[in-house]
């Protein structure tokens, strides 16, 4: 039963999703890197307050409300990491203070990057909450060290106007320091601020006084070398290097080993442009996070004409993927929280070259199908090889995912019906699953829409639901079976007492319901343990198994493990 000290019902109806995460000072967010499309949660407005619209729609726009100097970026905490995505996302988190109307308040930045098919970060989903006030005396780091991006980009134009007609070279240096995220996790924010200040200290004394030192967007700084030939960039650059890795750094929690990670771009044969100069460096510092070996990584001259047709390249690559039958599933096994007995595999989208052993996530692949308009004809595919699979093993239940395009567009829905038809007593173990976002437009037609599946003999989940876009009533108009709980918050259960009243909330609610509960991104026994210890239904994660290409081999022990 529900307990009435966590989930309060006032006449008989229970608190909708969004009035308590806005309660809570939470809001939910998704950002496409490459394009910088930012988008937030539908309480945003109460959470942040009324701020430009560059600051909702951009991720760059976001960052320049962030105080500087008091907390790496979401971009630094991304990009920082050196954890490889293995098809599941990478978890990253942060603290910063942030500049919200009027009011400064420190934020938590939380969430989980997921790879594009060069292996760096191309898409996350987190949440951010907000803590606190922030004070005066604790955003009192000013002073020619320290400034934003849009101030840093005007310090390099001047340093161009100044060096460039003497014919003298300008290097721009981007340094950050190396896996940020797991010293804020072994040491915590207070001691990793002693770290980047201690970084900054060493950097200081060894800069040369006709050069510049900035630090900027929490964990980044920023070198310009005046006069210093291409032949002698790398050497340079490991001066900085060396001085923060030759002895540990003591903090108030133990003592840290630090690693700087430096990307380089020269002026004028890269670019005269101070803001291209700047990207092309923090581009090249992205390389070098994401290698093994090389700390220094010098930016390279892009041809534009072929970056800017990339994206149909890709375009061409998936439909000749679509023709060639070269689209595949990938299972990850979805278990109970109880028995840890896999309950039922969720079917994720793959595409790519067998020959080539890669394939492309569907966390880059979908989002690129959608803009072309081709995700219809996709996730048609997935439901084929789906249903396929699950004629042929009578023991097996699959979920897929179906994007909002699909479920709009009447000639899916028909090829649906007809699939499902076909398949018979099959399709009754084929769970369907559609994002809590596809329920906002019309919630009305949704409801007939699901309702028409159901006849198929279906189940309905809704997945990363608690961001607040569905309201209790229409959950309740909703023919759902399953809610699976956005990863945003149960991955956070240890450290924040608000995730674990939300996410239990959340449970409780889908009892309320009578509906079946999965919380996604358990990647650890301690959240495993709470959440079955709450009621949910499912776990889903690392801790309980990753996506794997389905194969014959994997068939047949797919078959062994359902026995």
């Amino acid at each position: 039963m529900p307990s009435p000290s966590l989930f309060t019902f006032r006449n008989g109806s229970a608190l909708d999703p969004r009035s308590l995460l806005s309660s809570l000072g939470e809001v939910v967010y998704s950002w496409d890197i490459p394009s910088d499309a930012l988008n937030w949660g539908p309480n945003a407005a109460q959470v942040l307050g009324a701020l430009p619209d560059k600051a909702m729609t951009r991720g760059i726009g976001f960052a320049a409300l962030v105080e500087p100097g008091s907390g790496p970026s979401r971009y630094d905490a991304i990009f920082g990491c050196s954890e490889q995505d293995q098809g599941e996302g990478v978890v990253y988190r942060t603290r910063y203070a942030v500049a919200l109307a009027g009011r400064k308040m420190w934020a938590e930045d939380t969430g989980r990057w997921f790879a594009g098919s060069d292996g760096r970060p191309a898409s996350a989903r987190g949440v951010v909450r907000l803590e606190r006030a922030a004070r005066a005396e604790e955003l009192t780091m000013t002073g020619p060290d320290l400034c934003d991006r849009p101030a840093l980009v005007e310090q390099i134009q001047a340093t161009l106007q100044e060096q460039l007609p003497q014919e003298r070279t300008v290097v721009v240096l981007v340094a950050a320091i190396d896996e940020l995220a797991r010293l804020n996790d072994d040491f915590g924010h207070e001691a990793t601020d002693e770290i980047i200040a201690t970084v900054h200290e060493r950097l200081r004394s060894v800069t040369r006084r006709r050069d510049h030192l900035v630090r900027y967007a929490g964990n980044s700084f920023a070198i310009l070398l005046a006069g210093c030939p291409r032949e002698q960039i790398d050497a340079a650059a490991k001066r900085f290097s060396k001085i923060v890795a030759e002895a540990a750094i003591e903090t108030g929690r133990g003592i840290a080993l630090v690693r700087l990670r430096v990307g380089a771009a020269i002026a004028p044969e890269l670019t005269g442009h101070a803001g291209e100069l700047l990207s092309a460096a923090e581009g090249a510092l992205a390389a070098a996070r994401a290698g093994a070996i090389d700390d220094v990584v010098l930016a390279k001259p892009q041809r534009r004409r072929q970056d800017r047709v990339e994206p149909t390249h890709l375009d061409v690559q998936a439909i000749s993927a679509l023709n060639e039958r070269r689209v595949r599933l990938a299972l990850q096994p979805i278990v109970g929280a109880a028995s840890r007995e896999i309950a039922f595999y969720e079917a994720l989208l793959r595409v790519g070259q067998p020959e080539a052993g890669l394939y492309f996530a569907s966390a880059e692949l979908v989002p690129l199908l959608e803009r072309r308009g081709l995700v219809r004809l996709f996730d048609h595919r997935v439901l084929e090889l789906a249903l396929d699979r699950l004629i042929g093993d009578p023991a097996l239940r699959l979920s897929v995912n179906v994007s909002p395009r699909s479920l709009a567009d009447p000639e899916w829905l028909d090829a649906f019906m007809a699939c499902a038809g076909a398949a018979g007593a099959a399709a009754t173990r084929l769970i369907v699953e559609i994002t809590e976002t596809a329920t906002i437009e019309s919630p009305s037609r949704m409801a007939k829409l699901l309702a028409r599946l159901k006849t198929r003999g279906v189940q309905i989940a809704i997945d990363d639901f608690g961001a607040g876009h569905t309201s209790l009533k229409h959950l309740r108009a909703f023919p759902i079976d399953i809610l699976k709980i956005d990863g945003a918050f149960t991955q956070n259960l240890r450290r924040s007492t608000d995730d674990r009243f939300y996410v239990r909330t959340l449970i409780d609610l889908a009892g309320h319901l009578g509906v079946e509960t999965v919380a996604e991104w358990v990647d650890d026994e301690a959240q495993a343990t709470m959440l079955r210890d709450w009621g949910v239904t499912y776990l889903q994660g690392h801790l309980v198994g990753r996506a794997e290409l389905d194969t014959p081999h994997a068939a047949a022990s797919l078959l062994r493990a359902a026995g």
